[in-house]
């Protein structure tokens, strides 16, 4: 019998087929460097010939169920002043903080406490969860967080509270958007030192609405002359002072270097002591 030369017919059905198939996949383009991202901030920037060493706290004891309120502010405009009733939870006022004795600065044997701050003049530590104190005429800026017995704040926003309100009189702070405005409250230093309480200072402050995060914020801390610039919001210990009196001055800048508005954030120069034993 004779058949038919079957070659010719595969290759046809072959060269169907590879026409069928879908072209091989090439390799991806090499990425391209993203040249828009922005550089990570230092937490830190010193000056040139820094003759001060600022350094960062080491992570401090944590609380973290501590939460503080403000359950009564009976106001008596006649003598000026004002009565406030905090609760206090998940932290204990007069206990010594547990790592006390190796944080190394200064530490109130009275133990912890609340900072009380009214239109961010110097704080007053309160070891009550009442008590009373004088107010301002017109309006007023009280903020409260809860401090550990070496005087750093527990910065988390279930350990503060901050209140706008008036009393009689004209004058006053501005009026500030406490929900929105940025905000810088002066801690530490203040007072006096002692040489046997330590040789660091802790420098201490408080933050509205910015973590320094955000929007390139930063804080720019003078102290004795030299300009330290902060872009993380932390406790700082400042060491390699000599004995007398020092300054320090805190202010609230934005990327641009321009103090941000507000009526607390450049902290005016404030004074400390460094005295010997």
């Amino acid at each position: 019998m004779n058949m038919k030369n079957p070659i010719p017919s595969l290759l046809a059905v072959a060269a169907l087929a590879a026409c069928s198939q879908p072209a091989p996949e090439t390799a991806p383009p090499a990425p391209v460097a993203d040249t828009t991202a922005k550089a990570e901030r230092p937490a830190l920037v010193a000056p040139a010939n820094a003759k001060l060493t600022l350094v960062a706290a080491p992570p401090a004891a944590a609380f973290p169920e501590a939460a503080l309120r403000l359950d009564t502010m009976a106001r008596n405009e006649k003598d000026m002043t004002v009565h406030y009733t905090f609760g206090v939870t998940g932290f204990d006022l007069t206990a010594q903080t547990p790592d006390a004795p190796a944080r190394g600065c200064a530490n109130s044997p009275d133990g912890q406490h609340i900072h009380f701050i009214l239109n961010n003049k110097p704080y007053i530590a309160e070891y009550k969860a009442d008590f009373t104190e004088k107010a301002d005429p017109g309006n007023n800026v009280m903020l409260a967080f809860l401090s550990r017995s070496y005087h750093e704040s527990l910065k988390n926003s279930a350990s503060v509270v901050v209140r706008e309100f008036a009393m009689p009189g004209s004058d006053g702070v501005p009026a500030i958007n406490l929900e929105k405005d940025p905000v810088l409250f002066y801690s530490r230093p203040k007072g006096d030192y002692k040489q046997f309480d330590g040789e660091k200072m802790l420098l201490d402050f408080y933050l509205l609405n910015t973590n320094l995060e955000d929007q390139g914020y930063s804080v720019r801390a003078t102290i004795d002359g030299e300009t330290w610039i902060i872009n993380k919001w932390d406790a700082y210990f400042i060491e390699g002072l000599a004995l007398g009196q020092h300054t320090v001055r805190l202010e609230l800048i934005d990327k641009d270097g321009k103090l941000v508005p507000g009526p607390f954030n450049d902290s005016g120069e404030r004074t400390f002591n460094y005295l010997a034993s």
